[in-house]
């Protein structure tokens, strides 16, 4: 074969459907590899010829009626009739495909001017060409669509019932804050209980102090009195300093239980929030007919990814909420325990 230098040279993925199925591409080069436009003067034919190591991935011949479709914004395929093969190249950037498709219309203009005379064999490579092109992508969009409608599908289950764990956990999480409501406000009442105690025995304090300055008499019976009403005094000191000690203790822990009760108020309305927002998301990217839709070439990738991350998203938060309410509520009930026992010892 008298091959020249090459016309036209680029770097490439190759791939070749597979051709028992005839649905799926099969990649037949281990990286990117050099694709290039050749023209053999011999046979007065132009061909693309991809060479990995010694072993050859393409040697196609360009004729006037072949055609190449561009399936996206990287990635094109055409037919080679007489190998009865459809080959693929992937692109790093839609720039290299749009000139490696320019080139290739150059190379056929100048094919198509020299076999003129073989008109019929062409027409007839070419019917052979678009029938493969034909049955290659309808049966490539078909399985696409089937693999979108189940991912959807499981999309929306997977939604709906997160929707009701989250619902169920927001229920639970409203009535544990009516219930340590009520127990803030039953503890604030002990405390004013509590500190009319307090106030009632520094009283008794002040009273038997100037009772015991009043008595002054040496004989046996006010001696006695004297170490009564001391024994009586000190006592009642002893006590008055544990009710200050534990009063103080109960404003400190009523103090943290306000705050645990601000930090979960916070909590259920952000959790609401989230959740409305995880809804309309939901609502927005979920396509109103998945079934009867006819996306492009390129839609179905990016509607799966969406649905992956949404649902990705919705279990992300569930693990996250599950876990705040549970910490949550062991700290609750832990605070809720030290009341009661405080208030049992008063």
């Amino acid at each position: 074969m008298g091959v020249q230098a090459p016309l036209y040279t680029c770097k490439a993925f190759i791939f070749q459907v597979d051709p028992e199925t005839r649905k799926s591409w099969n990649q037949l080069s281990t990286g990117v590899v050099n694709v290039q436009i050749f023209y053999d003067s011999v046979k007065n034919v132009y061909r693309i010829i991809s060479v990995d190591g010694s072993k050859i991935l393409i040697n196609t011949v360009i004729t006037n009626r072949m055609n190449f479709t561009k399936t996206s914004q990287k990635f094109c395929q055409w037919v080679d009739s007489k190998a009865n093969q459809v080959y693929g190249l992937g692109f790093a950037n839609e720039f290299e495909l749009t000139r490696f498709i320019s080139k290739f219309m150059t190379i056929k203009q100048a094919t198509k001017n020299n076999l003129r005379s073989n008109s019929l064999d062409v027409r007839r490579i070419s019917r052979s060409e678009t029938d493969w092109s034909i049955k290659s992508t309808g049966s490539d969009r078909c399985l696409q669509l089937k693999q979108e409608n189940i991912h959807l599908k499981l999309a929306l289950v997977q939604s709906s019932n997160n929707a009701k764990i989250w619902q169920e956990e927001l229920d639970i999480l409203r009535n544990n804050n009516a219930k340590l409501t009520t127990a803030l406000q039953e503890s604030h009442a002990n405390v004013e209980e509590w500190k009319k105690q307090l106030q009632f025995y520094r009283d008794e304090c002040s009273r038997l102090r100037q009772m015991l300055c009043n008595h002054h008499s040496p004989d046996h019976e006010q001696s006695n009195d004297m170490k009564e009403l001391k024994t009586r005094l000190d006592d009642k000191d002893f006590h008055k300093k544990q009710q200050e000690q534990k009063i103080f203790q109960l404003e400190n822990q009523i103090q943290r239980y306000s705050s645990q009760i601000s930090l979960l108020k916070d909590r259920l309305s952000k959790s609401e929030t989230m959740n409305q927002d995880l809804r309309m998301e939901l609502h927005q990217r979920t396509p109103p007919n998945s079934h009867s839709s006819r996306p492009s070439s390129r839609s179905p990738p990016r509607n799966l990814q969406q649905l992956l991350r949404l649902r990705d998203l919705f279990e992300t938060k569930t693990n996250d909420l599950n876990q705040t309410l549970s910490i949550r509520s062991q700290d609750l009930q832990r605070l809720c325990t030290q009341i009661t026992q405080v208030i049992t010892e008063f």
